[in-house]
């Protein structure tokens, strides 16, 4: 469950493994679904957005984890903080049992995927810099121009000829 529910807040947020071992209970913001990460790589805080089915399985893990010693939100049987070794091997065994090849399965992996599943449904590069936690936007240019295949097709929406004529 653990395991699960840390996958899916990979996918859903691009967040850094770090930052997601950094999390604590009270960091969630449930009252607007936000995750408040502390533990950022410019030590400049930021909001992460979740939505309702992210919602649902960090209540279903918290209701089966109850309550620990620790404030940290993912932790090991012993009921201390999951370390960012740990979390990467996790990873790694999830990518070895499922037999997935060519493709390294790291934390690293899910925020690409976050970013490229982000770009190819319509996320802007402002929003993408603001969830990621980029201070610059030369890394959410890269993002966008590896995946934004569909310029051409996105264009005859924004057009602004579209609306004039």
């Amino acid at each position: 469950m653990r395991d699960y529910t840390i996958m899916l807040l990979l996918l859903k947020t691009g967040v850094r493994a770090l930052e997601l071992i950094g999390i604590e209970t009270d960091d969630i913001r449930w009252e607007d679904s936000m995750i408040l990460i502390l533990n950022t790589k410019g030590h400049r805080e930021r909001l992460v957005p979740f939505q309702s089915k992210m919602r649902s399985q960090l209540k279903k893990y918290l209701s089966i984890c109850g309550k620990c010693e620790t404030e940290a939100l993912f932790v090991t049987m012993d009921n201390t903080a999951l370390s960012k070794r740990q979390l990467q091997n996790r990873i790694s065994y999830y990518g070895e049992r499922s037999k997935i090849k060519n493709v390294r399965c790291s934390c690293h992996t899910f925020r690409h995927t976050f970013a490229k599943m982000a770009v190819k449904h319509g996320a802007g590069i402002f929003e993408l810099q603001q969830i990621l936690g980029h201070t610059s936007m030369e890394m959410v240019r890269i993002y966008v121009n590896l995946y934004s295949d569909d310029v051409k097709e996105k264009h005859k929406e924004f057009s602004p000829l579209k609306y004039l004529i």
